[in-house]
């Protein structure tokens, strides 16, 4: 651990957040190997800059296995596979465990077609888009990545009830020597991991990222106190 510059942040290695991640899986029952895997994924959100997504997100996850809402032995597999295409099953396990098979799916298939398409059902939230698109990257082929979130907090355009997800795109493009071209967004002004993470430092939020209950647009001055799972 190291002293930030920025008013007194700790900065703690890679490595050592890896660690702490595995730990508190394995508490938990997730198998060491397992627990590793999905620790990395984990750590790799924070490394991509996508803070709402990474460690933040770790006590939600041990709190819903606790509770039993996720399963910590899940028999991820194939159920369905054709030319180009294939479903993953996660059997309510880790998300990002879940989602990491079927990118390996993906990239398999599209060694031997040009392309593959994969998809993943009994999944659970699995941390920042750009991570997964990136895995294709190293294999010299662009990674897609989309998502239908299972929670509405989005109103349609000139609305205000919340009908749709943030539902979140990732692209990742090889170039060359250069560094990749990588693209991680939400279909909303800012993802709502970012309205979680200025809900827990009590940080204000940026004019137009929400609006209220009448429609009316929040500004600076509303601090965001709170924000639901």
């Amino acid at each position: 651990m190291a002293e930030d510059s920025r008013a007194g942040q700790k900065r703690i290695q890679h490595a050592d957040l890896i660690r702490f991640i595995a730990a508190a899986y394995r508490a938990v029952g997730i198998s060491p190997a397992e627990a590793e895997k999905a620790a990395e994924l984990m750590a790799a959100s924070d490394i991509s800059g996508a803070d709402g997504h990474g460690v933040f997100r770790l006590p939600q996850y041990i709190r819903r296995i606790k509770a039993g809402g996720l399963n910590t032995k899940p028999e991820i597999k194939v159920i369905r596979r054709a030319k180009a295409t294939a479903l993953v099953d996660g059997d309510n396990g880790l998300g990002s465990l879940v989602v990491a098979r079927a990118v390996e799916e993906a990239i398999a298939l599209a060694r031997d077609n040009g392309v593959g398409w994969v998809g993943t059902r009994n999944g659970n939230h699995a941390g920042a888009a750009a991570v997964y698109a990136a895995m294709p990257v190293e294999h010299d082929r662009i990674g897609l990545y989309f998502a239908v979130g299972n929670a509405n907090h989005l109103p349609p355009w000139g609305g205000i009830d919340m009908l749709l997800s943030t539902n979140p795109i990732a692209v990742a493009v090889p170039a060359l020597e250069e560094p990749p071209l990588v693209l991680d967004m939400a279909t909303t002004v800012a993802a709502y991991g970012k309205v979680k993470v200025a809900a827990q430092q009590g940080k204000t939020m940026p004019e137009g990222w929400m609006i209220d209950r009448e429609g009316q647009v929040s500004t600076p001055e509303r601090t965001c106190i709170g924000a639901p799972e």
